[in-house]
């Protein structure tokens, strides 16, 4: 009964965590938010490593960047030596679009976790760091992290 529990409670986290229904500011769309998530701290990568990083399809992350592009959040890196892929990287206003898009998502996680006692929000960050390295693990998909494992 508890993995049935824990599948439908997040289901309803998935839709909840990345709402700013605090805020009416302007904040980058789910796939802009991760893709350049994925590219913050990393080196740049080709469209196909960033396909194989978020396992999704070509033509999505042919869409997404293209929209990054555009919207100059995202920029071609020329290919170093030996290298024929171009790649891409974020953008000076990209990282400022992110870092105030996780402005806005940490402004309204503080009022739902705000009131909890420290040990509390440690604990429940733990354990998300927990899951979403198991799923790493089984994927083989490290993901980057800026404040380390």
């Amino acid at each position: 009964m508890t993995l049935t529990h824990l599948q439908y409670e997040l289901m309803l986290f998935s839709r909840n965590y990345l709402k700013p229904h605090h805020s009416k500011e302007q904040v980058l769309d789910r796939s802009a938010y991760v893709l350049l998530s994925r590219l913050e701290f990393a080196e740049p990568l080709t469209l196909k490593e960033v396909s194989e990083a978020l396992g999704l399809d070509a033509s999505t992350i042919h869409r997404q960047s293209s929209a990054l592009l555009k919207a100059a959040h995202l920029e071609h890196v020329a290919p170093g030596q030996g290298q024929v892929a171009r790649r891409v990287r974020p953008t000076v206003a990209g990282l400022a679009a992110l870092a105030e898009t996780r402005r806005i998502f940490e402004q309204g996680l503080e009022s739902v976790v705000g009131n909890w006692p420290e040990p509390k929000q440690e604990q429940f960050e733990s354990l998300l760091r927990d899951f979403n390295e198991q799923v790493e693990a089984l994927e083989g998909k490290r993901w980057p992290r800026p404040y380390g494992t």
